[in-house]
């Protein structure tokens, strides 16, 4: 079979075949969320939380989620600002090759 054979001509087309098996992402996925809900199923209790001048009572489950989205929030807001300062120094430095 020729290099031209497998082209389709104009008008031609091909079925794609998908897999009948679940894709790899799709079973990590679906481990990661169970293994995730066992977790937080395993830590339902109540605790005290003392955090500078503020005590409460809470789950630890809520906890937990409270400071990864905290956790995640900074972490964003960080690389953020270091692409900002990246993308200007970036900038300076193209400007001032373009004045030499």
């Amino acid at each position: 079979m020729s290099r031209d054979d497998r082209t389709p001509q104009e008008g031609q087309t091909y079925e794609v075949q998908e897999s009948p098996l679940p894709s790899l992402r799709a079973i990590l996925g679906a481990l990661v969320l169970g293994l995730l809900v066992l977790f937080l199923l395993q830590n339902l209790q109540k605790t005290e939380i003392h955090f500078l001048w503020f005590d409460w009572k809470t789950r630890i489950v809520f906890a937990l989620l409270a400071s990864s989205v905290f956790g995640a929030l900074a972490t964003w807001l960080f690389s953020t600002f270091r692409g900002w300062a990246q993308r200007r120094r970036e900038r300076q430095l193209y400007e001032a090759a373009r004045r030499r």
